[in-house]
């Protein structure tokens, strides 16, 4: 008796496997699967629009944009056998042409002791002479809702360095 089991259980687990695989023939990689899985920089767009309308599929465009430094990186995991919550990493440089408080409306400020611009801030504005040398010191906010979202805000330059993320980063102020 117990054989038999044996060979019914190995065989339902066998085409649980072959069906949960993605390696079967004609499947499409993961990524053309799931069609928000990026890894994308703003540099591999010289046409002003078409980085601003490859952004807004990625974060909430809050007021209107005159151009935009970034580098995207997302998993949509909602997709395959199991599916599960989206990981993804945006970092943006923005320069807004509307209401730069919309960017951070609702947010609460930064601690006090708040470093200054992290890395990945600093090096989205150099790609930019003109972002370079902003004319006064950012301000920062949180969001109180998501943890890992934060922005930079450079009001008389109209500059927003913004970093949404599914996981606090190291480099940003708590």
């Amino acid at each position: 008796m117990r054989a038999p089991a044996r060979s019914r259980g190995l065989a339902v687990l066998l085409l649980w496997a072959c069906a949960c695989s993605s390696s079967s023939p004609g499947a499409p990689p993961a990524a053309s699967r799931s069609g928000l899985t990026t890894d994308t920089d703003s540099r591999s767009y010289t046409d002003t629009s078409q980085r601003l309308e490859f952004l807004a599929r990625y974060l909430k465009i809050k007021s209107p944009l005159v151009d935009a430094e970034y580098v995207i990186h997302f998993r949509d995991n909602s997709a395959g056998a199991i599916p599960g919550p989206s990981d993804w990493d945006i970092r943006a440089a923005l320069q807004v042409s509307g209401d730069v408080a919309a960017w951070h409306a609702g947010w609460e400020p930064c601690p006090p002791a708040a470093p200054d611009v992290p890395a990945w801030g600093r090096e989205l504005l150099a790609r930019r002479p003109g972002w370079q040398h902003p004319g006064t010191p950012p301000r920062c906010f949180r969001d109180p809702r998501h943890r890992a979202s934060i922005a930079f805000v450079y009001d008389a330059d109209h500059l927003v360095l913004y970093r949404n993320s599914s996981e606090p980063a190291a480099d940003d102020p708590r």
